[in-house]
């Protein structure tokens, strides 16, 4: 019996192998992102410190610089991976296939669906937009990401004969942008399914 117990002990004291301490960064890393995300939500990004996320994903301000080089690198990281997550959910197509009708509405309502799942994404998103000395880089590097759903939604209204697709898509967008907006401001009340339709009558 000593000697299956000796045993065990001993393969609980094995050493981790390189798949399970990546597993485990990996766990730590998104552990500060979600505790990022939420004061940066409650507070603002400018008023928000690297203490404040340390204690709330509960870990020593130290560690994070194992994870992360500073503030900024972990807004970076969130808002590049929010922005990419949204474009999969909202546009899981082939970038070279060419936008149905129904696809466009599927655009509509998962836009509108995201920002009612992850209001608090969306509230530090519009934040930085507003706040444009905040990164520069970052500012770039978003438009960056949206570039592929831009150009998919300018063929989509090219192809229904508009004469000028590109403004058609700003607009289609910032119509979009203030539509998250209002979400934002009254989530409880805002009147999405109804909003939805009218969208798919604008620009479907």
């Amino acid at each position: 019996m000593f000697e299956r117990t000796f045993n065990q002990n001993q393969n609980s004291m094995c050493p981790r192998t390189k798949e399970q301490f990546e597993l485990i960064r990996q766990g730590s890393k998104q552990k500060i992102l979600d505790a990022a995300l939420e004061v940066f939500a409650k507070y603002g990004y400018h008023s928000s410190s690297v203490s404040a996320i340390a204690q709330k994903a509960g870990i020593a301000k130290g560690l994070m610089y194992n994870y992360f080089k500073s503030k900024e690198d972990v807004l970076y990281k969130l808002m590049i991976d929010m922005i990419v997550t949204y474009v999969k959910e909202i546009f899981p197509l082939d970038q070279e296939k060419q936008l149905k009708k129904k696809d466009m509405e599927n655009l509509i309502n998962r836009t509108i669906d995201f920002v009612l799942e992850k209001p608090d994404y969306w509230k530090l998103y519009m934040g930085i937009f507003v706040q444009p000395d905040v990164m520069p880089k970052l500012i770039t590097k978003m438009w960056e990401a949206f570039d592929p759903l831009m150009s998919i939604i300018t063929g989509y209204f090219k192809s229904k004969g508009h004469k000028d697709p590109e403004s058609m898509t700003r607009y289609f967008v910032a119509v979009i942008d203030g539509v998250q907006l209002h979400i934002m401001m009254d989530p409880e009340y805002f009147p999405a399914e109804k909003i939805k339709k009218l969208l798919i009558k604008q620009f479907v």
